[in-house]
């Protein structure tokens, strides 16, 4: 697989891990090939918490708020990196909002992919009908189309319900589909991680602070505040982050893994992953396959990290046989949201035009290389594959055989 490093994942926004883990690959293509048709998958940008996660943050918060006389009064020598701890500490975060990051972020990237294909153009535009969501569409149009981004493509919606059929979020659709399935993960992996962080912090301040009693908890929210933080007010703007050792960021790190291999990738019960990332493969497959004048040769979508990761799933890739809630951590893991579906990630499908009139089909994920192979086809050095050889692998034709309400999504889906 080629991946983008997590610093660069980092800078797009997930979090606060500021750890390399790969080395970072240039999206490249086969020598002889042009880009003829692009379909692109984008998650919203960088945004505040969601209403879980603010809550855990918001406790934090109270605790440091009632015992004030504590903290504001130490008995010895406050460690550098919890010394602000003496000025209190409060949330400033909303919820759910795009950040000024996030706004940042969309605008660059519709700027970047319009002088990377000047060959390219699109008409219209789709996105989850979610604030963050239409609105990270709307700044990506100002910086792709220009001042006259709402006379050039009208923005169409689609509804995020249990009502209507979405591959943008399909699990809304599946009856048997839960959030549990990654949140109970997260759980087992909390009871692991977070209480041996609390007890290091807690025996850290216990001479300047007597009966200071960070819980688990706590410590959650603490590890929240440090990933918004860098994705609400940037990079070493968090007086958190600092309190953490290199391998506690990356235990939190292998939170975000469970939680969206468990909810949203092969962690879900029987079929259930591959069966909602169909959807996607199948919208892809057939517009890059569209040979029509006149027809748009540029899709552009907006979405959610669960998009990209069902849409993996189904392509089987970034797969580990193992994937263990309690751990030990595999440093040398393919499932690895910080790299693949980080704030402001781009799923970038290509169909290439090669010499001697062949059609080969590539997947840039966040501007690198993402191997095809995974997924039956033979690929090159690049990643791509010959596209009737995509479309002829198994893993693609079940893929594109999967309706909505047919009898393997009933299967997966229905209760």
């Amino acid at each position: 697989m080629f991946t983008s490093s997590l610093s660069q994942a980092t800078k797009l926004g997930l979090a606060a891990v500021a750890v390399a883990v790969a080395t970072p690959t240039v999206a490249r293509r086969s020598p002889g090939c042009a880009v003829t048709k692009a379909f692109l998958v984008h998650r919203h940008g960088s945004r505040n918490p969601l209403s879980d996660e603010i809550g855990t943050i918001q406790g934090l918060a109270y605790y440091i708020g009632n015992e004030s006389s504590m903290f504001s009064a130490p008995r010895a020598p406050v460690p550098d990196a919890l010394a602000f701890l003496q000025e209190g500490w409060n949330s400033t975060f909303t919820t759910n909002d795009l950040s000024p990051i996030g706004r940042q972020q969309l605008f660059d990237h519709g700027v970047a992919l319009r002088l990377k294909y000047p060959q390219l153009s699109a008409s219209r535009v789709l996105a989850g009908d979610q604030d963050r969501v239409v609105e990270s569409a709307r700044w990506f149009m100002d910086g792709y189309f220009g001042r006259s981004a709402n006379s050039t493509a009208p923005l169409d919606r689609i509804a995020e319900d249990n009502k209507t059929v979405s591959w943008i979020t399909p699990m809304d659709t599946c009856e048997k589909w839960t959030y549990g399935f990654g949140g109970a993960l997260v759980s087992e992996w909390g009871k692991t991680y977070l209480p041996p962080i609390a007890d290091r912090l807690n025996r850290l301040l216990a001479d300047s602070f007597p009966g200071v009693n960070f819980t688990a908890s706590h410590v959650h929210g603490m590890l929240y505040a440090c990933v918004y933080g860098t994705a609400v007010y940037g990079q070493d703007s968090s007086s958190w982050c600092p309190v953490f050792t290199r391998d506690e960021i990356l235990s939190h790190e292998y939170e975000y893994d469970l939680l969206m291999r468990g909810a949203f990738g092969y962690g879900l019960p029987g079929d259930m992953g591959p069966v909602l990332g169909s959807l996607l493969v199948s919208n892809m497959t057939r517009f890059l396959l569209q040979d029509g004048e006149g027809e748009d040769n540029l899709a552009l979508h907006f979405g959610h990290d669960t998009s990209i990761a069902l849409g993996l799933a189904a392509l089987h890739g970034a797969y580990d046989a193992d994937f263990p809630p309690t751990g030990p951590v595999d440093p040398n893991r393919a499932w690895r949201t910080a790299c693949q579906t980080p704030f402001a990630a781009q799923m970038l499908f290509r169909s290439l035009a090669c010499a001697g009139g062949e059609k080969r089909v590539q997947l840039l994920l966040n501007e690198a290389n993402f191997d095809l192979s995974p997924s039956g086809c033979e690929s090159d050095d690049y990643g791509t594959c010959n596209m009737s050889d995509f479309l002829a692998s198994e893993t693609v034709k079940a893929a594109l055989a999967v309706r909505h309400g047919d009898a393997r999504w009933q299967a997966a889906c229905a209760t």
